[in-house]
């Protein structure tokens, strides 16, 4: 081989490993947000059920905000380690639901919207946003003799 031709396959040699490496580094980067995604789904779902698990009359208007590293369970207790990057924001609101398919129909509940986020690049960042609606049972609506 020439000198010529060990240094252009240097060359090749040093470009191939650089893009392998980002490639690499892209790839850790995108597997760290999937599971941020995963945690702030999993921690937007345990809010949503705790509230769909209420009975309607102890349900009540709210705007919660808990921020990073101190969000809980239902009964009080901390999240593990691996929420600790991660707050939430909950809000619940009075609402009418109206269903399109029965005109006039107004079904009455509340309107429970769970937002989670981390900071990433010193801001702000939404990972998962879950909204469910609650509506009052007739069972809940029927007066108790």
């Amino acid at each position: 081989m020439t000198l010529m031709e060990c240094l252009v396959a240097m060359v090749v040699l040093t470009i191939s490993a650089a893009i392998m490496a980002s490639s690499v580094q892209a790839g850790l980067a995108a597997q760290e947000d999937a599971l941020a995604m995963t945690l702030a789904g999993t921690a937007a779902e345990s809010r949503i059920s705790d509230y769909l698990a209420r009975s309607y009359e102890t349900i009540a208007a709210a705007d919660v905000v808990e921020a990073i590293g101190t969000m809980t369970s239902s009964g009080g207790d901390p999240f593990s380690g691996s929420y600790a990057r991660l707050g939430r924001h909950t809000q619940v609101t009075l609402a009418n639901l109206t269903v399109p398919d029965f005109p006039g129909l107004l079904i009455h509940g509340y309107l429970i919207d769970v937002t989670v986020f981390d900071t990433w690049a010193g801001a702000q960042r939404k990972l998962v946003s879950l909204q469910r609606f609650r509506p009052r049972t007739i069972e809940e609506s029927e007066p108790t003799p």
